[in-house]
């Protein structure tokens, strides 16, 4: 056995340098869709020393291309950033070898992210990812929908290296992320997929047999976030694409898109609760956290009867952002202006709960500040904005960072994870390119 594993590492190697771009492409899938484990007694990860011989293998070629450099760019002000968050915790004694471990693989993202996207000139590494990183969580799904028949979300990769699971004091299995999380990374892929179609057309028509899938991804996982994101970028898209007339044909190409998905999407899954003999209690819980919690919710905000059982999470998101916006007032005045700390809302259980906010944008200005929010805000508009200026169409990077945005609305850390700044990075990357292209036809 350990023979086999030292010819399978050998190999692994010899591809992986032979073929930089899939070592990329395996890092970035592994740290979208959140695969990771441990390899013996190592005191790093998988994807940890996939990331780090990913960073040492692109220094090896680094020279071999011709690319603005990363710190001359505005990507600069992410390891700014990452550094500031790494000082606040630090000062507040919140520091752990996990979370500057979590700092360094950010960074490996945000550095891989901006130079493949130069050595491809797209953004061919990071898609491919994305639709790999989809198709795994979607299958998540799909096995605990049909072998395990309730939540938490059991992971393939994890019984395949029969990984124990983990159990709380009540015996229930300890999910080390919310199952909104995949349906997120399926609505990414979804709109990618999406956008990419709507600005390269015929040459994308293979990749639209993944949307039905994707879309069902979200739906299976029951994410309000997700849908919120979906439905706000979307609006962004057609709303972008009908100013001109020109693209006004794309707009209304991209609504019977959407739409012809959806319902195929809503029958694919009508097939699997037929055939596939889900347990009705798990089917009426998607029900009622799609359909009846929110109208519930709204029928309260409004002022009409509701029934109260059906308020969940939903309204519950609704108060802890409340109660977290006034625990930032709260602070001292140097606590809110830089902040206290990764994961120090929660260990000073300023939400009486002992969770998180369920706001990133809350969960931001308190952990990091007034100053960290700042840096945030200026990395994040100024992509943006550099986006809409110089890309005649609309990019798929900023279409799938909106969908971020709004889906971060409820959920916690998503808005300074390795993630997110991937997406900026191969984004500025991008920018970055289409404005020298401009330049050099003036």
């Amino acid at each position: 056995m350990i023979l086999i594993a030292i010819i399978i590492a050998i190999i692994g190697l010899y591809v992986f340098y032979k073929y930089p771009d899939s070592l990329a492409i395996l890092f970035f899938t592994l740290t979208i869709a959140d695969v990771n484990f441990k390899i013996g007694g190592l005191p790093l990860n998988f994807r940890a020393i996939i990331g780090i011989l990913a960073f040492i293998r692109v220094l090896t070629i680094d020279k071999d291309y011709d690319y603005p450099s990363f710190f001359k760019s505005s990507t600069k002000y992410i390891p700014v950033f990452i550094i500031y968050t790494l000082l606040v915790t630090a000062a507040f004694d919140l520091m752990t070898f996990e979370f500057v471990k979590s700092c360094a693989i950010t960074f490996i993202c945000v550095y891989l992210g901006y130079f493949y996207y130069f050595k491809s000139d797209n953004a061919s590494v990071l898609k491919i990812s994305l639709i790999l990183a989809g198709l795994i969580c979607f299958a998540d799904l799909a096995y605990t929908y049909i072998y395990v028949g309730h939540f938490p979300v059991q992971r393939i990769y994890q019984r395949l290296l029969d990984i124990p699971l983990v159990y709380d004091e009540y015996g229930e299995v300890v999910e080390p992320v919310n199952w909104g999380f995949y349906g997120c990374i399926c609505g990414m892929a979804f709109l990618y997929i999406l956008t990419d179609y709507i600005n390269h057309n015929k040459s994308e028509k293979l990749s639209l047999l993944l949307l039905p899938i994707m879309f069902m991804g979200v739906i299976m996982s029951t994410s309000r976030s997700s849908l919120l994101g979906m439905i706000g970028a979307s609006i962004f898209l057609i709303g972008k694409e009908l100013k001109d007339r020109t693209r006004a044909k794309r707009a209304y190409k991209l609504i019977l898109l959407s739409v012809g998905m959806i319902v195929l999407s809503l029958f694919l899954f009508s097939i699997m609760e037929e055939y596939l003999n889900l347990e009705v209690e798990f089917i009426e819980k998607i029900s009622s956290r799609l359909i009846d919690e929110p109208i519930a919710v709204l029928n309260k905000n409004l002022g009409n009867s509701y029934n109260a059982q059906e308020l969940d999470a939903l309204d519950w998101r609704g108060e802890i952002s409340q109660v977290s916006y006034e625990a930032f007032l709260s602070l001292s005045f140097i606590e809110q202006l830089f902040g206290i700390g990764f994961w120090g809302f929660t260990i000073r259980n300023l939400g009486h709960n002992n969770l998180p906010p369920h706001n990133g944008l809350l969960m931001l200005l308190i952990e990091y500040g007034i100053i960290g929010s700042c840096i945030w805000a200026f990395i994040f508009f100024t992509s943006i904005k550099d986006s809409i200026k110089y890309n005649d169409s609309t990019s798929p990077l900023l279409t799938i960072l909106l969908f971020l945005f709004l889906y971060c609305l409820g959920q916690n850390e998503v808005l300074t994870q390795g993630l997110f700044f991937l997406i900026i990075a191969t984004m500025i990357a991008e920018n970055r390119s289409l404005r020298e292209k401009q330049y050099s036809l003036e």
